[in-house]
């Protein structure tokens, strides 16, 4: 069978791109250049807001289409604008009793205002703020919780150790069916967006962008997030270390895990072909 037209790559960060150190290693940016030399386009796809993918995008040294907030906001790369092609932020019949929950509670609740993060003021000294700003480069904007009510954002995200995650998603999921998208994208981050919004809703926004067709797609990931874009994508690909429910629907799993370059194997192989091998020295 021929090896299908890849025009767009469409790739996952953590657990994907970066290692288990958040560095890049240095095959997966070779191969990614390579691809981009032969006029594939390179779409990152995080749930990170856009100034902390902005931070991978500059170590690949390559101007790239992002994906942002899960797919809350899929954006052309800065070349053409960084245009927004789609937003989808979270009803505030859903973010509004979430703030409540978490200002009674005491939880750390991450806002993503105009593409800024805020959290109440009380939180803080949270050890979570710490955690989370350190992996992801976010930085927090601290204010008064009723500066935050009745303001959009683009999704939301509550901090808690990991048992608290796991029982607050089993509510959450059950209180917001049909209203939100629940999801543990990390063992302390609880995921709420809109209903309607994951990665896989951003491929068909960015293939007609290209004007290519989603045959032409090749997703890349490991986490719950990225399976419904490893689904729909025409080449679907998981890297060797993916959660079990990610490897089951991939077209393809990886020999690698992130640590060892995944992501350049998967461009080596069904992107630049038989025979590719862009890992040099490390």
């Amino acid at each position: 069978m021929a090896r299908p037209d890849i025009r767009l790559l469409a790739i996952d960060v953590d657990g994907t791109l970066v290692d288990d150190r958040k560095e890049i290693p240095a095959a997966n940016i070779r191969a990614l250049r390579a691809a981009v030399d032969r006029g594939v386009h390179v779409a990152i796809a995080s749930g990170r807001m856009i100034s902390s993918i902005e931070i991978m995008e500059r170590r690949l040294g390559l101007d790239c289409a992002l994906i942002a907030y899960n797919g809350g906001k899929v954006l052309t790369p800065l070349g053409e604008g960084r245009r927004v092609l789609e937003h989808n932020p979270l009803p505030l019949d859903v973010s509004e009793p979430l703030r409540e929950f978490a200002r009674s509670e005491r939880y750390l609740l991450n806002f993503y205002i105009d593409d800024r993060l805020y959290a109440d003021s009380v939180q803080e000294r949270n050890p979570l703020v710490e955690v989370y700003s350190r992996r992801t480069g976010s930085v927090y904007n601290f204010v008064d919780a009723e500066w935050i009510a009745g303001r959009e954002t683009t999704k939301l995200i509550l901090l808690a150790e990991a048992e608290e995650v796991s029982r607050l998603h089993g509510h959450f999921s059950g209180m917001l069916d049909g209203r939100a998208n629940v999801l543990i994208t990390d063992p302390e981050y609880l995921e709420i967006m809109r209903a309607d919004v994951d990665k896989s809703t951003a491929l068909p926004a960015l293939a007609r962008h290209y004007g290519i067709g989603l045959d032409q797609v090749m997703a890349i990931g490991d986490g719950h997030n990225d399976r419904r874009m490893i689904e729909i994508a025409g080449v679907g690909v998981a890297v060797k270390n993916s959660r079990q429910e990610v490897l089951d629907i991939a077209d393809h799993v990886t020999s690698r895990t992130n640590n060892e370059g995944a992501v350049a194997e998967a461009v080596e192989r069904w992107v630049l072909g038989e025979g590719s091998d862009v890992r040099g020295g490390e």
